[in-house]
């Protein structure tokens, strides 16, 4: 009977053995399947694709402190140029003039200023529009001060369809004052000036009155070229040009493209900023091709325009200030903005942890065997080996 006994504690403890190892092996291929295998897997599905960048030196770069009324007008690649026609009496007065008439007149300035930007000529006709500032009546005829510039620039912004355009809007305005209404701008030192008013970020007007002739005609046709003129001087203050010789245009060239190699350094530094902030930014391998170019366009022009060579280093400067501006506006960039890590663990730590929890502790339940001495599993694969 006693060896019957022994015999049964011997099979069963075998047997307890077996379902002990058994327990001990789904441990282990849990434990592989959630923490070699899963954890590993589920990182590199959810995290976010950034490719390589020029991070040092996008981070390494020194940027001069200028104010927007240092730039000017904003720094851009291409410029709506706006003729906007005001009669305020149609009636009463016809006008003998083509926007198209002053775009050809005003073409051979763009055309030598061009190697900044591109400037869009567009023209458009306003009626029954009259000035927001009320002139101040002097003998015979109005006046109007340059003080009250803003009160005729903000009402009259309102008819314009200049906020329509992607690209910066350089407005140039002829006003056509009533007819035996004449209208002339003083400055503050209550002198008349040239009869047109100057914003340097916004543009110019020019104020035009009809002759008594034109008057009792009802037709007026004014002057295309100080018209033009007017509107050349007008562009040349917005662009911070000093004159029309060569060497004015030169000037231009070497400022503005000092100003868009500085953007483009700000640009980048201010991107490479971001995305060490937030790590959910996806950067594609579009816009990192686009900021490489940015950078290597932008160390040429400043390479180019130590040499000299201004031509080639406008060149290089709107390549790298293109670039960089549409690396930085790129739409992908915002694509799993809406989705950041913290979030991504809020919606998958409940679908792990619950799984995670047993094997965890099934996992500390054999350590705390193992280091308590317990050797009967290691002699039993042992035995069973040998």
């Amino acid at each position: 009977m006693t060896t019957e006994k022994s015999d049964g504690d011997k099979k069963s403890q075998e047997t307890d053995d077996a379902e002990y190892i058994f327990r001990i092996y789904n441990i282990f291929s849990y434990t592989i399947v959630l923490f070699i295998i899963g954890l590993p897997m589920w990182w590199y599905t959810t995290r976010v694709y950034r490719a390589t960048l020029p991070l040092d030196k996008m981070f390494d770069v020194t940027i001069p402190n200028k104010t927007d009324k240092e730039f000017g007008i904003p720094l851009s690649l291409e410029y709506d140029v706006l003729i906007t026609i005001v009669n305020p009496d149609p009636k009463n007065l016809h006008l003998e003039l083509d926007g198209e008439d002053i775009e050809t007149h005003l073409q051979p300035f763009l055309d030598k200023v061009s190697p900044i930007a591109d400037f869009v000529v567009k023209s458009q006709w306003l009626y029954l529009v009259e000035l927001g500032a009320i002139p101040r009546k002097i003998v015979d005829h109005y006046a109007l001060y340059e003080e009250q510039l803003p009160h005729v620039i903000t009402p009259l912004e309102k008819k314009l369809w200049s906020h329509l355009s992607p690209r910066p809007c350089l407005n140039l305005v002829l006003y056509v004052s009533h007819c035996n209404v004449p209208l002339y701008i003083y400055n503050s030192k209550n002198e008349r000036t040239a009869n047109a008013l100057f914003s340097p970020r916004w543009g110019g007007i020019y104020i035009v009155n009809p002759d008594e002739a034109s008057c009792e005609t009802h037709t007026f046709r004014p002057d295309l070229q100080s018209i033009t003129s007017v509107f050349a001087v007008q562009l040349s203050k917005m662009l911070k040009m000093g004159g029309m010789e060569a060497q004015d245009l030169m000037e231009l060239q070497r400022r503005k493209t000092e100003d868009m190699v500085d953007s483009t350094r700000r640009t980048l530094k201010s991107l490479a900023e971001l995305l060490s902030e937030i790590n959910s930014i996806v950067i594609s391998d579009d816009v990192a091709l686009k900021i490489k170019i940015a950078v290597e366009n932008a160390d040429l022009a400043e390479d180019l325009l130590k040499k000299g060579d201004v031509e080639g280093a406008i060149k290089n400067a709107k390549v790298a200030f293109g670039n960089a501006e549409a690396a930085f506006s790129d739409p992908s960039l915002l694509a799993l903005l809406y989705f950041p890590d913290d979030q991504k663990y809020a919606v998958y730590i409940p679908l792990f942890l619950p799984v995670m929890i047993p094997v965890l502790m099934s996992l500390w339940t054999t350590f705390n065997r193992f280091r308590r001495g317990n050797s009967e599993l290691a002699k039993y694969l042992f035995k069973r080996n040998k």
